[in-house]
């Protein structure tokens, strides 16, 4: 009759039930994809958007219980350091009042509904007389997310001037394709390195504001905020902004045949983020410990690059090239992206970012950026030689792998111990990034296409943009010498993108409907 046995096993039996059915729906879907090929990448993202859609846009208000258990975060892991009115271990499965109280959250950054705020409880009885006494800021988690977003931006300039190899649907509009000379090797491997982690150290950022979210919200207020802020705008990019992109690439590129695509395009982040909420308020156990756990040494942290990231990110990047429910399948995907959330949500729990991070490290920050340094060249090293053999592509995940964990984990140092500053420019572009995540794909494409047409103007020859659709001289020849035109327009393209996009959604977010989406 010992509590905390029970306590664990009946944790375990309210747990294991949706566990092992999003194991069961996941695995169903990874057969539907390896099966049938492109027609199950499409039955996949169908029901994906589908799924997704459904479990954010409809439920009932009072009472609705999850998908398989009924799951909460217990209050003491939100709890302050010395706060004792915490729910003792012996409490189970507990089901959040779904009119929680509301909270103003704020204005977040992409990707989440929560800004990165910590409460500060230290003198409950004092009055208190700004917002800014009420709250202390973690404000470089949104100048995280700003250096994020313009990688994104950047990521995406790089595609456009052929830097995410020689698929046609790595962009809406390419200019220089199929080149190998060395401003095209740099492109590659820029986003190659880029791609390692940070769409993943998105997914960590998102997760560490969910259970603090969901434990205060309930599921209802839960739901309607990642309808709001998620789901919407997904929608919208699904349905408007990515079919827009095709078809003004396809223009350009001289398609015949011009047609409305709904793709999901940059919104695969959002659907995948909506079903990595849903499953964690479906598997979230009611019992929490009340002791906090260190920060995993350099060891660990290899260890699950290795396996983790690596060697189960392997088999996906052999059996469903190019995308997984429109998911890009390449270095730093699938697995980092599920192992990324689950970080962001223990880190949470267990208050990591409470404190420096270079303190709880059992290495130097300098000796972890020397890590990352050597990772990357050995990844730049092994990228030309992808095509020998299967044993180099092998080496290259592994190696991204752990280049994914370290890279995460530098940034957030770096920023956390020399950027955790807010000041009038850093809000500005704050307060943009989750707009610029979802319109900078306009832009781009805009920008590319102007590109084009001075190019076109000045009678420079070479230029040949292709799209999805277009019709690829197999036997031109490779060009292998560096074109200036290319270089200065990808810097134009980048200056112009940034300069323009970043305003742009400054101003949407001073929209009446929009400030409270964006």
């Amino acid at each position: 009759n010992n509590p905390k046995v029970d306590a664990s096993i009946s944790t375990m039996k309210c747990v294991s039930r949706p566990i092992v059915l999003w194991i069961v729906v996941l695995a169903i879907c990874l057969a539907i994809r390896i099966s049938l090929g492109g027609l199950g990448e499409s039955i996949c993202a169908i029901l994906l958007i589908a799924a997704t859609s459904i479990r954010f846009l409809f439920g009932r208000k009072a009472n609705e219980t999850n998908f398989g258990a009924k799951a909460a975060l217990s209050a003491a892991t939100l709890a302050p350091d010395g706060v004792d009115d915490a729910p003792k271990a012996g409490i189970l499965c507990l089901q959040f009042n779904a009119k929680a109280k509301k909270r103003n959250d704020g204005w977040s950054t992409i990707p989440d509904v929560e800004r990165s705020v910590v409460e500060d409880n230290s003198a409950p009885t004092k009055k208190r007389t700004s917002a800014a006494a009420a709250v202390t800021r973690s404000a470089y988690l949104d100048n995280v997310k700003v250096f994020l977003t313009g990688l994104v931006v950047t990521h995406h300039v790089n595609c456009a001037f052929g830097g995410c190899g020689t698929n046609l649907d790595s962009w809406y509009l390419i200019v220089g394709f199929g080149r190998n000379d060395p401003f095209a090797r740099f492109l590659q491997t820029f986003s190659m390195l880029d791609q390692s982690f940070f769409m993943p150290l998105f997914f960590f950022i998102s997760a560490y504001f969910v259970p603090s979210s969901y434990a205060k919200k309930g599921w209802y207020e839960f739901r309607q905020g990642r309808k709001k802020r998620i789901l919407l705008p997904a929608l919208f990019t699904l349905l408007f902004t990515t079919p827009a992109c095709i078809a003004w690439g396809g223009y350009v590129a001289g398609v015949e045949e011009l047609a409305y695509v709904p793709v999901p395009g940059v919104a695969w982040f959002l659907f995948w983020l909506l079903l990595f909420n849903w499953m964690y308020v479906t598997i979230t156990p009611g019992v929490e410990e009340l002791e906090r756990n260190k920060l995993p040494g350099t060891i660990p942290r290899l260890l699950c690059g290795i396996l983790i990231c690596g060697f189960a990110l392997f088999p996906f990047i052999l059996m469903t090239p190019r995308s997984l429910a429109f998911m890009p399948v390449s270095v730093g995907s699938v697995t980092c992206d599920f192992l990324m959330f689950y970080l962001g949500v223990q880190v949470k729990k267990n208050g990591w970012l409470e404190s420096d991070l270079s303190n709880q490290m059992d290495i130097h920050p300098v000796l972890l950026l020397f890590f990352v340094i050597t990772e990357s060249a050995g990844m730049a090293f092994l990228l030309p030689m992808m095509e020998e053999n299967i044993y180099v592509v092998l080496g290259l995940v592994l190696l991204s792998g752990v280049f994914c964990l370290d890279m995460s984990l530098l940034v957030l140092v770096t920023f956390q111990k020399y950027l955790n500053v807010e000041t009038s420019m850093t809000k500005f572009f704050a307060r943009a990034a989750y707009g610029v995540y979802l319109f900078h794909p306009l832009v781009v494409t805009g920008m590319t296409a102007l590109y084009i047409s001075i190019c076109n103007q000045l009678g420079l020859a070479g230029i040949d943009p292709v799209t999805h659709g277009s019709e690829i001289d197999e036997g031109a020849p490779v060009r292998t010498e560096s074109d200036a035109k290319y270089i200065v327009g990808w810097v134009l393209v980048n200056l112009a993108s940034h300069n323009l996009v970043w305003p742009l959604a400054y101003g949407l977010t001073r929209l009446p409907v929009l400030k409270s989406i964006l």
